[in-house]
This record gives structure tokens, C-alpha cells and sequence, in this order.
């Protein structure tokens, strides 16, 4: 059997063993696992190659919150509409910039919005807070104009604010016209990559972390409308455990766009899929392959740090060192971190050096290092460092 073929016959037996309820949950996790890293692990080494077959949705990628790094990946840069997992970047611009407190007044504008919609009454007034379960439970289209209006004094503005960020956050390939994700009139671009570092972004806001997690949210008008909202996010609403946090998106242009993030106890991951199709079985196996095959590892611990040449810590005019943080990297359970050491001049404070510590030959961390004691000025241990730093 051709070995494309063979990953995707095993790609439609994991997602099968996901979709109906023949193993215990148990068992399914740890196959899903397996079998998604076997795919990975026989299309090669490069990330992009072995992604290719890993899902069914046109683009994606698995990315782990704390570090970014970025374990599984297909065609990831590739620009497309992204439809309303734009919400997630005006929900997290609208907490860091207004009072969620706020009354908002619910304009025509607003409540002719087409597509998804709360069906709010032009000249009510809806607490922003609400505004915002209402736009990432619901997705409503008209919550994202109020909310962008309010924000930024008119939705123009408020989209030169979403640019902004983009730009602060490093999303390159990201270009936003409109606060909602609809692509009729404006539209929004963005690739795989640039929405989970969003993602990674917002999870950070404790605020956020709490609306996109909630399951139902009730709210009441000024006016004394009731509304009740239940997320629209499967994954978030119980159909897998350890999703946490996510936005679901839909247009003719953009398709089905997706984003999680899932959490084990161990590790924080962030999925995201671009055109999907079976998406949130494609979610569910990256998180499962992540979850099976990373791990969290510490590598330093606070205290001394212990050298094997002696000589050339005396040379260079130390008794001893030590670090002030311990430190985690995160790592394939097959990778090996090492750590380095380079003695210098000129790191800060009284840092006398940086431990580099390298996975994969690059390094991912640096942590300055300390001296215990130092031989007196003038010394000759002193004035071999200061020669070798003035080479």
C-alpha cells in the first residue's frame, strides 16, 4: 500500500474510533494517540511533510502555550478568511481597552448584521461583559459591532486597534477589516500560524480564559430582555474533556475555521484548523498526539550549578556558580535537552554568564549565571578574563 494512502486509512481509523463510542475513553485516547504519532513519525522528520496527511482539514497546526513551539503543522502560512475566529482577537482587544462593566446602546447598525446574531433591540442597552459571552458563545455578529463601536469610538477605529495588536503579536500574514469575520462586504485574512498565536495570546487574560470557557451564560438587557447562550464550541461543551477554551467560524468563503485549547494537567495546547471538514475529530487527535508524545521537563533547579571544568572557572576567576530560576522545556519524549555554558562580561546585574540550553542543537532557553565568590580585582584569574574578553 502506497504510504499516503496508508496514512490516510489510518487517520480515518483513528477518527472513527473517536466518533463512535466502541472502546472506553481510556483506550481511545491512548489509540488515537498512537496512531496519529505513527502517521506523524512515517511521513519523515520535516513537520510540514508529515503534517500533510496528520488531518483532514485544508490547513492547521498544534502549538504549546507556554513556549510556542510548534509540534504539528500544515501548510500553517498559508493566508485564507478566517470568518469568526476573528471574534477572539476583538474579545481580547475590547478586555484590554474598556471597562466590561460599561453599558453599551445597541445601534440599526448593529442589528442588521448578517449572519449569526444575539437579535438584540435597537436602543437597549447590553453590559459589555455580556457582549463579549455573547460574541464567543453565540458568535454574534451584531455583539462585535456594538462591542467595536463602543471600544474604539467608531468600528474603523477599533479595526485599526485589531491591526495594531496583529502587528504587536507578530502576525505577519494577518490583514482585519471588520471586528466580526463576515467576508461579504470586508474580510479578514489570516493564516493557521498567526490565529494560534492570538490564541496563545488571549489565553494569557485570565478574563478571557473565563468567557470562552463557559458552557451557557444568561444575561439581561437594561430594558429587561433575557437571553440565554450556549456555546457553540462541541469540543468546550463537553464533548472533550480537556478542552478549555476555543472559537468556532463558518462562511461560504472561509468554511469551517476552528480553534482550541485543550488542557491535560501537564501541558497546554492550542489546535487550530483552516477549511475544515471533519475538524473537531482533527482537533481531538492532534490534541491526543500532543498529549501522548510532548512532555514537560525541568531542567535546572535553583541553587549551584555544578561545572566539570574546574580549571577553567578558576582561570576565568569564579569559585563557584549558581542560577536563580528553575526552568521547564518542553520537549518530544524522544528529544534530549543539554545545556551550555558561556562565561562573560556584560550579561546585567552581576550575571558573570548565560546557561544556554539547546534541544535539537537550538537553543531555547538562556539563564543568567551567578557567582558565589570571585578572586579579588586584580588577580590573575582577573586579568586572563579580562584578555579574553577584550579579544
Amino acid at each position: 500500500m502506497p504510504a499516503n494512502n496508508w496514512h490516510f486509512f489510518m487517520l480515518k481509523f483513528i477518527n472513527f474510533k473517536i466518533t463512535h463510542e466502541l472502546w472506553g475513553e481510556k483506550m481511545k485516547r491512548w489509540l488515537s494517540g498512537f496512531l496519529l504519532a505513527v502517521i506523524l513519525l512515517g511521513a519523515g522528520t520535516n513537520q510540514k511533510v508529515y503534517g500533510v496527511d496528520g488531518i483532514g482539514s485544508r490547513c492547521g497546526i498544534l502549538m504549546e502555550q507556554l513556549t510556542g513551539r510548534v509540534m504539528f503543522e500544515k501548510c500553517a502560512d498559508e493566508q485564507m478568511y478566517i470568518a469568526s475566529i476573528t471574534k477572539i482577537l476583538t474579545a481580547i482587544i475590547a478586555i484590554e481597552h474598556a471597562d466590561l462593566n460599561d453599558w453599551v446602546e445597541i445601534t440599526r447598525d448593529d442589528i442588521y448584521q448578517v449572519g449569526s446574531s444575539l437579535y438584540m433591540v435597537e436602543g437597549d442597552r447590553m453590559l459589555l461583559r455580556d457582549l463579549l459571552y455573547g460574541l464567543m458563545l453565540r458568535s454574534g455578529n451584531d455583539a462585535a459591532w456594538a462591542i467595536a463601536r463602543h471600544v474604539g469610538g467608531d468600528v474603523d477605529t477599533f479595526v485599526g486597534m485589531m491591526n495594531e495588536k496583529a502587528r504587536q503579536l507578530g502576525m505577519e500574514s494577518s490583514v482585519f477589516q471588520n471586528p466580526s469575520g463576515l467576508d461579504e462586504v470586508t474580510y479578514n485574512l489570516s493564516t493557521a500560524r498567526d490565529m494560534a498565536e492570538v490564541q496563545r495570546y488571549a489565553m494569557n487574560n485570565l478574563i478571557f480564559r473565563e468567557i470562552s470557557y463557559e458552557r451557557v451564560h444568561r444575561a439581561t438587557s437594561e430594558q429587561g430582555k433575557i437571553f440565554t447562550w450556549k456555546n457553540k464550541h462541541r469540543l468546550v461543551n463537553g464533548r472533550y474533556e480537556h478542552a478549555i477554551s476555543g472559537k468556532t467560524g463558518f462562511t461560504e468563503r472561509a468554511k469551517r475555521t476552528l480553534v482550541t485549547s485543550a488542557n491535560n494537567g501537564d501541558l497546554e495546547l492550542i489546535a487550530v484548523t483552516l477549511i475544515g471538514g471533519n475538524d473537531w475529530n482533527d482537533h481531538i487527535a492532534m490534541f491526543e498526539y500532543g498529549f501522548t508524545n510532548f512532555n514537560m521537563k525541568q531542567i535546572t533547579d535553583i541553587g549551584e550549578l555544578y561545572v566539570l571544568e574546574r580549571e577553567l572557572l578558576e582561570y576565568a576567576g569564579f569559585d563557584r556558580l549558581f542560577i536563580r530560576e528553575a526552568r521547564e522545556v518542553f520537549l518530544r519524549n524522544d528529544e534530549q535537552a543539554r545545556k551550555h555554558l558561556v562565561l562573560s562580561t556584560g550579561n546585567g546585574a552581576d550575571a558573570v554568564g548565560m546557561l544556554e540550553i539547546l534541544v535539537n542543537d537550538e537553543v531555547v532557553e538562556t539563564l543568567p549565571v551567578y557567582a558565589f565568590e570571585e578572586l579579588p580585582v586584580g588577580s590573575w584569574g582577573q586579568r586572563f578574563l579580562d584578555w579574553i574578553v577584550g579579544i
